[in-house]
């Protein structure tokens, strides 16, 4: 365990070790991506956040790819028992037990803060997790100007001190045109690649720095009108093959069929929509459909089943679903 200044000192080493700031150079009047780093280093290194940790070291010991869809079609339906993992086969955390629950911490943005009920239910489901949710619509790593979501983090992970940690972002990272002022790097940048795996590489070392696993979420597949979010996803692969602290949860293949985007996924014999009507966010069979795929992920590295029974439970009547809501049944219990 150590301070928050230390874990700040820690962090200003990583800039240093990967070099950040020689890799990136000034382009017209915008400030130069390693006076940014300096910047983010400055404030990392000077957080009064209240965090105790110690950090792990990373060695690579597998290689992970993801799949790839296409936006070509909104009419294809996927089936809902689909999931996808890349995670070991047998227990490789903590086993946990009803007196000494797993605690989850869920991070992300809107795409998370939709999925995070559909998540929780599922883990909890099994009597073995505790599952805390700080999700936080129009989250973006580059939008640090603005929210030094370090600072954040660092305090979440003192308070929970999490066994896993769930994230996923890039909606307000990989989309043109919107926040460019307040955004480093911005999609356009001809180095935007090195430096969002930098800001990936802080991020590990903020949540993981007391031991915890990250599993990090692929982007899910966009509409045709949106942006791909294959550029994203490649980087959080190989952040996985470079980062034992780091697993991959690809959510393409329970997202789309034969390759291509869907809106609609079928179970018991209904069609239920998973799309809400911007084709990017969740309908609550959406979040119910990710949340086994997440689930099923965590509870496997730690020798815990993730049972039917939850899927149709009261977190449907959650809140966060009555923004855009989708033409889907709420439980029977609600039905009036």
């Amino acid at each position: 365990m150590v301070s928050p200044e230390h874990l700040g000192g820690q962090v200003v080493r990583l800039l240093v070790g990967i070099g950040f700031c020689t890799l990136l150079t000034c382009c017209g009047d915008r400030p130069t991506a390693g006076v940014q780093s300096g910047l983010l280093a400055t404030t990392l290194a000077s957080s009064t956040t209240t965090s105790t940790t110690s950090v792990a070291s990373s060695t690579t010991t597998s290689t992970t790819s993801v799949a790839s869809s296409t936006t070509t079609s909104t009419t294809s339906v996927a089936s809902s028992t689909t999931t996808s993992t890349t995670t070991l086969p047998l227990p490789r955390g903590r086993i946990p037990t009803v007196d000494d629950p797993l605690r989850v911490l869920v991070l992300g943005d809107s795409a998370t803060y939709e999925i995070e009920p559909g998540l929780t239910a599922a883990l909890e489901h099994t009597g073995l997790v505790d599952s805390t949710d700080w999700t936080q619509m129009g989250l973006g790593l580059s939008r640090w100007p603005e929210f030094p979501w370090w600072e954040a983090w660092a305090g979440y992970v003192a308070e929970i001190r999490p066994d896993a940690v769930v994230l996923q972002v890039g909606i307000w990272d990989v989309e043109e045109g919107v926040f460019s002022g307040t955004r480093r790097p911005v999609p356009t940048d001809s180095d935007w690649e090195q430096q969002f795996a930098f800001l990936m590489d802080v991020a590990v070392e903020v949540l993981t720095v007391d031991g915890a696993d990250l599993y990090w979420l692929t982007m899910l597949p966009a509409p045709p009108d949106a942006a791909s979010p294959e550029r994203l996803n490649r980087l959080v692969v190989e952040l996985a093959n470079r980062d034992e602290r780091v697993s991959v949860v690809d959510l393409t293949p329970a997202f789309s069929r034969d390759g291509e985007y869907v809106r609609v996924v079928e179970r018991n014999g209904v069609v239920w929509p998973i799309r809400k009507v911007d084709g990017v966010h969740l309908c609550r069979e959406g979040a119910g459909l990710a949340g086994r795929v997440v689930a099923e992920a965590i509870a496997a590295d730690h020798g815990v089943i993730v049972d039917v029974g939850w899927e149709d439970g009261a977190w449907r009547s959650n809140p966060k679903f009555d923004v855009d809501p989708c033409s889907d049944p709420l439980p029977p219990d609600d039905a009036s």
